[in-house]
């Protein structure tokens, strides 16, 4: 499976996306309805208002994105060179990490800061290099702002960019004053609307109880959800100390890039334990585990562990969405 897709047919892409839908498919045959949560984000929340009469369009607003959030994560990766250029591991990994628990087969905010926080990462690897980072740091901020008012613990995503800049050698003053501006704009807008209707301290009250946080609790997690996010943790655990362990020996900038999604990865495990999972909030951290993951068997020498663990993986990712679907009905 591996080695098949470490080409960059159309064709394998294809593949790729029939895999995606299949492991969907009882997303659309069992829809559940997505209730606006009480400490929902601004534009989340308008989402919900406007697609609320039609969960097929939910679901299916939150496929496409998901399949282009696939792409840009693949991407990245060749363009960092944490894969080959023609390698396709980046779009296999995203889609079994996203389709791994049946709580994520949905429409939930994470969807969105996914896709704004690749956006965000593009921008921010591509300009390192630049002699003036700074439109390149505006832009990542400005992802991440827009990320934030779909979930509102995604602000917190700044610390990513500050390790970032220490990281690249980047650290001026001037990153961090742009960063915490190109966050804010979104947010400043936001708080204008709700002042402009008098709703001001609903905002900030808004803010505050989101950024709260709240231990998850596991007594209504479906228990095959718990055994594949624990087979999960075990692989990406093994991947990332990989990773890890063999920094010294990359080149500069490689090495750069693994140490942020390296953090990266960490900032979304302390998001998914201090948060509820009542937003999918577990699908942060499929962007820094595809990437960790993939990055780690593009350094092996021998792929047969790996490839073994991809396909238990994806067998029992199919299990968990269809036995849940006959479990439901």
């Amino acid at each position: 499976m591996l080695r098949y897709f470490n080409k960059g047919y159309f064709s394998r892409t294809l593949v790729l996306l029939f895999f995606a839908v299949i492991l969907w498919v009882p997303a659309f045959l069992l829809p559940t309805e997505t209730a606006v949560p009480e400490n929902a984000a601004p534009l989340y929340r308008l989402l919900l208002l406007l697609t609320g009469c039609c969960i097929y369009l939910q679901l299916a607003v939150a496929f496409v994105l998901s399949m282009a959030s696939a792409l840009l994560l693949n991407q990245l990766a060749a363009n960092s060179d944490l894969t080959e250029k023609t390698s396709q591991w980046g779009i296999l990994l995203y889609v079994l990490m996203i389709s791994a628990l049946v709580s994520q087969t949905a429409m939930t905010p994470l969807v969105f800061v996914n896709f704004f926080m690749l956006l965000s990462l593009h921008f921010l690897f591509d300009g390192t290099e630049a002699k003036d980072p700074i439109p390149a740091v505006l832009n990542a901020s400005l992802m991440l702002g827009i990320a934030s008012l779909f979930y509102l613990p995604a602000v917190l995503f700044i610390l990513l960019l500050w390790v970032a800049f220490a990281v690249f050698h980047i650290n001026q003053w001037r990153n961090f004053a742009v960063s915490v501006i190109g966050t804010s704009i979104p947010l400043v807008f936001t708080y204008v609307w709700y002042f402009w209707y008098d709703r001001s301290t609903e905002a900030v009250d808004l803010f505050l109880a989101s950024l709260t946080p709240r231990l998850p609790g596991l007594s209504g997690i479906w228990p095959f959800d718990r055994l594949i996010a624990v087979i999960l943790f075990l692989f990406i655990l093994v991947a990332a100390l990989k990773v890890n362990g063999g920094l010294m020996e990359k080149k500069i900038n490689l090495r750069h890039v693994q140490v942020v999604l390296l953090n990266y990865l960490i900032l979304t495990l302390a998001m998914t334990v201090f948060y509820s999972p009542e937003s999918g909030t577990g699908l942060a951290i499929a962007i820094p585990a595809a990437l960790v993951l993939a990055a780690a068997m593009a350094e092996a020498k021998k792929l047969k562990w790996y490839e073994w663990t991809v396909r238990l993986t994806f067998i029992l990712v199919l299990l968990n969405q269809y036995l849940h679907l006959f479990y439901a009905a």
